[in-house]
């Protein structure tokens, strides 16, 4: 959680160089790389690989997707904002996603942790203050698009690491996306990416490997484990270090609704996952 706070930053800076598509591109190709080898350590069926690649491909557009509006709206709105509000919805639509498709009953420790995050949602979109048009300029809207998509997607995720492993299914989840992308965009194929600045590189690096190629896929692995709505509490966490490090970074201050709305982030997560 720690490195998904600093990619929001870092995704920040890298839109100052590139189109979304190109990082994208870029990217997912380098965590796939960096995954690969996992390939022929990890045992996996590949039968139940290959009944799970249908649901595996749909996976890939919506994580395209989420990662196009990632890219998107930090270039448009603040990086911190962006960060809080999209891993503060993340787990309210996941949860809500269970209930409408999965009929699942939720305890009521999780009830209370999503309405408190729920709260700290509005209070960072402050929502009392815009109307279509300013959600739409200000970037918030992309970030809103982000976290239903991701939502989408811990909900797929977790019913197909339930046939394969995690790190299998992460290694070809950004390997289709890569393809993807650069079939639907083949501009993206930049080589001038390689001419871009080290620090350029410092913050590709940091969301490339750091954040995606082990950060995201420790989610994975955690709603393998846990399931969907407890491993997307998480994200609830990611808004402390999201404005951390756009403090740090892009000199982003935070105002004091910013700060009561992470506070209560941050405990919607200790009382989703208090044992009952």
């Amino acid at each position: 959680m720690l490195l998904w706070g600093l990619s929001w930053s870092n995704a920040k800076i890298l839109g100052q160089y590139h189109p979304p598509t190109t990082i994208m591109f870029w990217r997912f190709l380098f965590a796939t790389l960096t995954l690969i080898p996992f390939l022929f350590i990890i045992k996996f069926d590949r039968y139940k690989l290959k009944s799970e690649f249908p649901k595996l491909l749909i996976a890939s557009i919506i994580f395209c997707l989420y990662n196009f509006f990632y890219f998107k709206g930090t270039q448009l709105g603040y990086a911190g904002i962006g960060g809080v509000l999209v891993t503060t919805l993340m787990p309210i639509i996941t949860t809500l996603l269970s209930i409408f498709l999965y009929k699942k009953r939720i305890q009521l420790n999780i009830k209370i942790g999503i309405l408190i995050g729920l709260v700290s949602a509005i209070l960072l979109l402050r929502i009392w203050k815009y109307n279509l048009n300013d959600l739409i300029n200000s970037g918030n809207i992309y970030f809103i698009l982000g976290a239903i998509f991701w939502s989408i997607l811990t909900l797929l995720t977790h019913s197909i690491t339930k046939m394969i492993p995690s790190l299998i299914y992460s290694v070809f989840l950004f390997s289709i996306s890569t393809v993807i992308i650069l079939f639907s965009t083949p501009k993206s194929l930049d080589i001038n990416f390689f001419q871009s600045s080290l620090y350029f590189w410092i913050h590709f690096i940091s969301i490339s490997i750091g954040a995606m190629a082990f950060g995201t896929v420790a989610y994975f692995y955690a709603t393998q484990k846990l399931g969907a709505t407890l491993a997307s509490s998480f994200t609830f966490l990611v808004p402390v270090s999201a404005i951390f490090f756009s403090i740090i970074l892009l000199n982003e201050i935070p105002d004091i609704i910013s700060t009561i709305g992470c506070i209560t982030a941050v405990l919607s997560v200790f009382i989703i996952n208090k044992r009952t």
